[in-house]
C-alpha cells in the first residue's frame, strides 16, 4: 500500500489501518470507507447552530488564535462548511466578506477556481478519502500570502490509537501529526504560523 498522500510506502498499523512511512500520515483501509449515500446520511445528524454554546466555543480554539493574523478587511471560504456554517458568521464579524464550500451541503463549484485571504476547514481535513488531490485542493484555494486555518484532531505518539475516541467514527478516515504537517510545509509552500499540538494549526501560503 502507498501513502494516499504522499505515495511512499505505507506500513500496517496496528493491525487496523495504515502509516506512511515518510509523511507519518495515518489512514484507514480504503476498501472500508463509507459510500457517500452512507456519508450523507452521517454529516445530515450535525445540528450545529449559532446559538449553541458549546459549539461557538469549541469553535474558538480555531478563531481566537485565528484572530491576531486577520486584516481588518479579507475574503474568506469556509471550506466543508456543512450544514449550518457557523464559522462563517463569526468570521464576518471580524470583518471578512465569507463564501462557504462544502462537496454536500453548500455545492457551489464556482468558489474552487477563485482564492481568498483566508481559509478554513474546521473538522474536515479528517474526511479527505484522496488527501494528496483534496490537500491540491484546499491549498489552491489560499492566496499569496493567505492565511489557512486547520482544525482536525492530531494523532501523536503518545496517544493509544485503539483507544482514541476520535477514529470510531467512521468518516474519519486520515489522521495527522507534527511530522505529517511538516510534509505539507514542504510540499507545499507553506509557513507554520501556530499550532497547539492538538487540535488547531495555522499556516501562511508563501
Amino acid at each position: 500500500m502507498n501513502c494516499l498522500l504522499c505515495s511512499h510506502a505505507a506500513e500496517d498499523f496496528l493491525g487496523v489501518a495504515f502509516k506512511c512511512t515518510h509523511c507519518s500520515l495515518v489512514f484507514k483501509n480504503p476498501t472500508l470507507y463509507l459510500s457517500t449515500e452512507e456519508d450523507l446520511r452521517r454529516y445530515s445528524l450535525h445540528q450545529n447552530n449559532a446559538e449553541d454554546e458549546g459549539y461557538v466555543k469549541f469553535l474558538g480554539k480555531l478563531l481566537n488564535p485565528l484572530e491576531k493574523f486577520l486584516p481588518s478587511e479579507f475574503t474568506s471560504l469556509d471550506f466543508g462548511c456543512g450544514p449550518g456554517p457557523v464559522l462563517s458568521q463569526l468570521l464576518k464579524e471580524k470583518g471578512g466578506v465569507v463564501s462557504n464550500f462544502d462537496p454536500i451541503f453548500h455545492k457551489n463549484i464556482s468558489l474552487l477556481e477563485r482564492q481568498f485571504d483566508v481559509v478554513t476547514a474546521t473538522e474536515v481535513v479528517e474526511h479527505f478519502k484522496k488527501p494528496e488531490h483534496d490537500w491540491t485542493l484546499l491549498i489552491s484555494l489560499v492566496a499569496s500570502r493567505g492565511i489557512l486555518g486547520i482544525m482536525t484532531e492530531f494523532l501523536e505518539q503518545n496517544i493509544d490509537y485503539h483507544k482514541w475516541w476520535y477514529k470510531n467514527d467512521p468518516t474519519h478516515v486520515a489522521f495527522y501529526n507534527s511530522k505529517t504537517f511538516e510534509f505539507l510545509e514542504d510540499a507545499y509552500g507553506l509557513e507554520r504560523l501556530y499550532e497547539d499540538k492538538k487540535s488547531v494549526i495555522i499556516f501562511r501560503k508563501k
